[in-house]
């Protein structure tokens, strides 16, 4: 098999199971499952990008049956496409903590022993209070460093006296390099990233809650997104239940209602 180059510029081995992995998470049917590693594998050669068969399968599945497919293989991507501020992320994150039963707050101002900060997201749930930092990157190939859990670690330690804190998460939507999640470990933070920890990853989290982003959407253009995002728009869901927001974009009924139907596809 051929090497592929990652986004970090990692080389490695074109790994079938992986690429059937990702397909099959993102709720493609066994037939089209085959299909797709057929076609991605006819086009392969030696240094392929993973961003170019993730364009051959996103491209595939575009033009099959199922075409909304591509929206939910594109999870991760979407995720980016929430900047470029981090606000839409937080609202993200804050809705997820919602599926597991926390009353959230988002960006709330906190006065701390040294200085005052604004804190992403409170979470409390059974008489416990959660500070989340919520580290957004729209990057491909970016990874979560060390420095961002000290940072984080810094400033609970400000505020946790002060505002009845009795722990720290942090959330990224990227990779996290050993070194962060080492020290977190040690000084008793717990740290969510897309792919870690197994089971618990972000990934897992936004499957497990069935929330989509309407950066997911493949019947909206980016101008589109970016335009309901600003209004606060964040979830499929949230199309569903103020469909009006969709005629501020003035858009003809018949793409209003093709978009409708993809999100109650993505929502269900």
């Amino acid at each position: 098999m051929p090497l592929v180059i990652k986004a970090t510029g990692v080389k490695e081995n074109f790994s079938e199971e992986k690429l059937l992995n990702s397909i099959r998470r993102a709720g493609i049917s066994g037939d089209l499952q085959s299909q797709a590693l057929a076609d991605v594998k006819s086009k392969l050669y030696e240094n392929i990008p993973t961003s170019e068969i993730y364009r051959h399968v996103t491209d595939f599945l575009a033009h099959s049956p199922n075409p909304y497919g591509k929206a939910k293989y594109s999870l991760k991507q979407a995720i980016m496409e929430l900047g470029p501020t981090g606000y839409p992320f937080e609202d993200f994150i804050a809705e997820i903590f919602k599926t597991k039963g926390y009353s959230t707050k988002i960006r709330s101002i906190l006065a701390g022993k040294c200085i005052t900060h604004e804190i992403d997201v409170i979470a409390e749930k059974d008489g416990k209070r959660t500070m989340i930092e919520a580290k957004f990157h729209n990057m491909p190939g970016t990874k979560t460093d060390v420095h961002v859990v000290l940072y984080t670690k810094a400033r609970f330690d400000d505020i946790k006296e002060n505002n009845n804190l009795h722990q720290v998460w942090l959330v990224t939507n990227t990779k996290i390099t050993s070194d962060a999640i080492s020290y977190a470990y040690c000084s008793g933070m717990s740290v969510v990233s897309w792919d870690y920890p197994a089971g618990k990853s972000l990934r897992d989290l936004i499957e497990e809650s069935n929330l989509s982003p309407i950066t997911s959407l493949i019947s909206l253009s980016q101008s589109q997104k970016q335009q309901l995002l600003k209004k606060g728009i964040v979830f499929s869901k949230n199309i569903i239940d103020n469909q009006n927001s969709l005629y501020e974009l003035h858009l003809p009924q018949e793409k209003v209602q093709s978009i409708i139907e993809e999100a109650k596809f993505l929502a269900a």
